[in-house]
């Protein structure tokens, strides 16, 4: 199919790059655009991306773009697709007390190539989820920086589909009924790579 407007090839920035206008650079660069916009790896925002690139670097694939559009979050060497969801106990903001984590789980539709035109069906996409817990429970001391900070939970996506149904969101303590033990930084790539060798066999 044929577009008059095809997508946009979008090439990895090294953050150097100036803001400029027709008669030259400007001094700030999309670096400081980026630590103005994504310093704080805490919100749920920011923190959920960073959830994603964890992800990518754990699967050896964090090389390339993240696609804000894509049907799922990132694909790992031998194309399984992982959706990721993330959590925390604290957030940026003043707290009474520690946030109790819920994770989105809702089926969804999406976009066909053209970004006009929804799929009928709503339904996960992904092979696995990997839920990511911002497992910290001090403010004085968070740094999602930290891997060690993070714990992880792999499900096969028809395990999800199977325990949950069409259920939009998930907690911390339903989760675990379905997997017991989270995972450290360092397991998740072999655990992800087990979970791929089990639905490819």
């Amino acid at each position: 199919m044929s577009y008059t407007f095809p997508a946009i090839e979008v090439r990895r920035k090294t953050g150097q790059e100036r803001l400029r206008t027709q008669t030259g650079n400007l001094p700030e660069r999309l670096l400081d655009f980026w630590q103005w916009s994504g310093s704080d790896l805490v919100s749920n925002t920011m923190r959920g991306v960073f959830a994603e690139y964890l992800i990518a670097v754990a699967l050896d694939v964090a090389e390339g773009i993240r696609v804000e559009w894509d049907a799922f979050d990132v694909t790992s060497k031998c194309g399984m697709r992982v959706e990721v969801k993330s959590s925390a106990y604290l957030q940026s903001w003043p707290q009474k007390r520690l946030s109790a984590p819920v994770f989105g789980i809702a089926p969804a539709k999406i976009f066909d190539e053209s970004g006009t035109q929804l799929s009928q069906d709503r339904k996960r996409r992904s092979d696995v989820y990997v839920f990511a817990l911002l497992a910290h429970r001090d403010k004085a001391t968070i740094d999602p920086l930290n891997t060690d900070q993070w714990d992880f939970y792999v499900v096969p996506t028809d395990r999800l589909d199977e325990e949950l149904g069409d259920q939009k969101s998930v907690s911390l303590a339903r989760l675990q009924l379905i997997v017991s033990e989270p995972l450290k930084f360092s397991e998740l790539r072999a655990s992800l790579e087990a979970v791929f060798a089990s639905l490819r066999s």
